[in-house]
């Protein structure tokens, strides 16, 4: 499947920033799973400088500005080609051991209904994942607005709602709670749903023995398929976001906006 992806964020300040370093992870990810056919990422105000690859395998680029006073606005866009490998995460170009990813975070750090969500422990099993994974999918209700970008798994479970980002968390918890690794990944896809249409959409990766990496959408309640471009993983949203800034002597407002446009080509 083609898909051509159009990701712009603009980003408004009230008063004049003395310095803004921005770091950018918006190269799609290069697996066995998708092909960049072309990509490109621009920014309207200071010069984006590619920094290196980490050991994730994200090409990291860094944008450095003083005295900015315009609107910045950040454009990726470009075309993957993708193919539907039923979750499993194949030819990834990474140097971080599996185990590293069963530390909690402040974001993922599972409560008793949390841990309780799942019953009846399997160790390496991919059925247990999947039992797993929809578990987490009937925890809480999709409801935009409802939770924000520091909203921890234990406060969304507790209110019952939730965006694609608690979903992953409280997933990511419930398996690293039950010693699989669990990381969060940060992508677009491409379907009919409202669920991430107006955003970027977010699932979890989970590593199984002899399997590796399997993708995980609880907020679907599927493993990811051709329909899901991969951009990063991290610990948790905090450690996986495409685009984060530091602002040094600034004292007023920054908002933000975002505009995705998605089209899909299935491949002959």
């Amino acid at each position: 499947m083609k898909i051509s992806i159009n990701y712009q964020t603009c980003y408004k300040f009230s008063t004049e920033v003395p310095r803004l370093v921005q770091q950018l992870k918006l190269f799609p990810t290069e697996c066995s799973n998708q092909k960049i056919i072309d990509w490109s990422i621009n920014a309207t105000e200071g010069q984006i400088v590619e920094s290196h690859i980490d050991a994730l395998g994200h090409k990291i680029y860094n944008i450095y500005l003083n005295n900015v006073t315009d609107d910045q606005k950040i454009i990726a866009k470009g075309t993957v080609n993708t193919k539907n490998t039923y979750g499993v995460m194949k030819g990834l170009n990474e140097k971080v051991h599996p185990a590293c990813f069963i530390r909690q975070t402040e974001l993922t750090r599972p409560n008793k209904k949390i841990m309780n969500l799942v019953k009846d422990f399997e160790a390496n099993s991919i059925v247990f994942c999947h039992k797993m994974n929809k578990a987490v999918g009937r925890s809480i209700k999709y409801l935009t607005g409802s939770t924000d970008i520091d909203t921890n798994a234990q406060k969304s479970v507790n209110l019952g709602t939730g965006v694609c980002q608690d979903f992953a968390h409280i997933l990511i918890g419930l398996a690293r709670y039950n010693n699989y690794p669990a990381r969060y990944v940060n992508g677009f896809i491409a379907n009919d749903s409202n669920i991430g249409s107006n955003d970027t959409h977010a699932w979890v990766e989970i590593f199984i023995n002899d399997l590796g990496w399997v993708g995980f959408d609880p907020s679907n309640n599927t493993c990811v398929d051709e329909k899901y471009v991969r951009f990063g993983c991290g610990y948790d949203f905090s450690d996986s976001s495409m685009i984060k800034g530091v602002k040094s002597n600034f004292k007023g407002l920054e908002t933000l906006s975002k505009e995705i446009d998605i089209d899909v080509q299935t491949s002959q």
